[in-house]
């Protein structure tokens, strides 16, 4: 390989292994997260439902027993149903304390292990999600910047000097002088115009 084509090469080799390391990790990391959600969903609804049928049945049960104390069924299953309404109302007065910041750091240990967080909160996944937006714009300058080399260096005056290089070191090695002062005439005409 020459150094004429070795920065372009360099380039293209770099970007495809960057694209399949990516790819590689995304597969992974979607794989993991997807199952572990799956089992956790899976998990998450059987012990939802034999929840709701023990406290079914425990509801049902405390009916009879304070029926059977107060002497009146209807009296003890309002009682019991009141509980339960003031249960509901409290978890859904703290559903954000107790749900929203329950599934972040299993899904950021599963999707995004390297991604350091001072805590696994939403509000710590958005200042995260900040600082990897300003690593992302640098990796694009950089990018660019490589891209600008590569328009630097293959200008058409380099590209026409390396060929009357390489074409100059094939009539060297013939043995024609000839050749070797063609292509030098020709390099300072060129450098001229």
């Amino acid at each position: 390989m020459s150094n004429f084509t070795e920065p372009l090469n360099n380039l293209v080799k770099d970007g495809e292994q960057y694209v399949n390391a990516q790819m590689d990790s995304l597969k992974l990391h979607s794989i993991k997260g997807l199952s572990m959600g799956l089992s956790t969903v899976a998990s998450l609804l059987l012990i939802f439902i034999l929840g709701s049928v023990l406290l079914l049945a425990l509801s049902f049960a405390l009916v009879m027993w304070l029926g059977q104390l107060l002497g009146s069924y209807v009296l003890s299953a309002f009682i019991v149903a009141g509980v339960l309404f003031i249960a509901l109302v409290t978890c859904l007065l703290l559903r954000e304390r107790l749900f929203k910041n329950t599934f972040v750091g299993p899904l950021k240990d599963a999707l995004a292990p390297s991604v350091p967080l001072k805590e696994d909160t939403l509000d710590a996944i958005d200042a995260a999600l900040v600082v990897n937006q300003v690593q992302v714009d640098a990796a694009e300058e950089q990018l660019a910047g490589g891209v600008e080399q590569i328009r630097e260096f293959y200008t058409p005056r380099n590209i026409i000097n390396h060929g009357l290089q390489q074409l100059g070191n094939q009539t060297a090695r013939s043995g024609f002088s000839v050749g070797r002062m063609a292509v030098g005439m020709l390099r300072r005409f060129i450098q001229k115009h």
